[in-house]
């Protein structure tokens, strides 16, 4: 671990002398909004077909946990927050795929980050807040946004109250596929998933159901439609983290139409977890993502320069807790290099 820490410094004072391409790079880079960065990637490059295998996306892990209500014992911000803006804000920083856990109770459907349906944690934002921030968001601006929806809890995705919500609010934003197509959705260009200049989609990918035409029709997608290499570490130590992650990306094979996705995030442990409610200095959950999202800069510019990020070969997806326009930069950087 020593090896890579000094090869990462190393790599920082090379690319600190690189001059020409250094330069061109982050002159385009600064010339595309978080906000739009994605149809931004569209227009500079019109004979590219931009599809998902050909850029990075950041995502939020527990995207809705980033406020608290009825929590149980023991559990607070500590051991539970895992964002710190709302849906709207995270759209407009850049964040494109998000992780929703939906639960209902009290009559209403919420986000929750827990232990297990029911156990130790919190829940979150409403999910009607988080849709219609989406909906507001993809009413002005062309860009793709990916739920992922999984971990229900006293729901599921055939719960009729819960389909009525999503078609309500987000209604014609859905994206569906009404006619069956035989390209893959990680190689289909995204202005064709669009569809629009200035209005964006959403696509619902749902845990648990099955992939055939009728959901499909519906808006309703398997985890296959993204199918991807990378696995979580489950880990409380940085280096762990960090070590696991390259391993992953080294391996990847990118022989296929799969995407590769780092899970950036360090999972407390119990002790972790217990501190939290005991000590209010205890590493927290935010203190965890504050060390491991600051090496993310560092990490992919070693890849790159190990050559294992190149033109051609590039991770697809990054998930993190407190994503913010920081790690929508370092997405961007990757996806210049790899459409140059």
């Amino acid at each position: 671990m020593k090896h890579f820490f000094y090869s990462v410094l190393c790599c920082l004072l090379i690319f600190s002398c690189k001059k020409d391409t250094g330069n061109n790079e982050r002159r385009a880079q600064n010339t595309i909004s978080t906000a739009t960065w994605m149809q931004d990637l569209i227009v500079a490059y019109p004979n590219k077909n931009v599809a998902l295998k050909d850029i990075m996306m950041p995502g939020a892990h527990d995207a809705g946990l980033y406020e608290l209500s009825s929590c149980t014992f023991g559990a607070n911000a500590c051991n539970t927050q895992t964002q710190r803006l709302s849906f709207e804000q995270q759209l407009l920083q850049g964040i494109r795929i998000f992780d929703v856990r939906p639960t209902y109770a009290n009559r209403k459907f919420f986000t929750e980050h827990a232990t297990s349906c029911e156990g130790l944690g919190c829940k979150g934002a409403l999910l009607e807040t988080t849709y219609k921030d989406v909906r507001k968001f993809l009413d002005t601006h062309a860009e793709l946004v990916i739920l992922e929806i999984s971990h229900y809890c006293k729901t599921s995705p055939s719960d009729t109250a819960l389909l009525n919500l999503t078609s309500r609010i987000l209604g014609d934003r859905i994206y569906k596929e009404e006619t069956p197509n035989t390209t893959p959705f990680t190689r289909r260009p995204l202005q064709d998933i669009i569809g629009s200049n200035t209005t964006g989609k959403v696509v619902l990918i749902y845990e648990g159901i099955a992939d055939n035409a009728e959901n499909r029709a519906k808006g309703m997608f398997a985890s296959t439609l993204l199918p991807r290499e990378g696995r979580w570490t489950n880990s409380h130590y940085l280096a762990d983290m960090l070590r696991d992650q390259v391993k992953e990306y080294n391996n990847f094979s990118n022989e296929s139409d799969k995407l590769f996705q780092f899970s950036w995030q360090i999972t407390q442990n119990e002790l972790q977890a217990i501190n939290c409610a005991l000590n209010p200095n205890a590493p927290s959950i935010q203190k965890c993502a504050d060390s491991a999202n600051a090496v993310i800069n560092t990490t992919l510019s070693q890849l790159i320069t190990d050559n294992e990020i190149r033109k051609g070969r590039i991770p697809n997806i990054i998930y993190l807790d407190y994503s913010a326009s920081f790690v929508t930069r370092e997405c961007i950087r990757i996806s210049l290099l790899n459409l140059e």
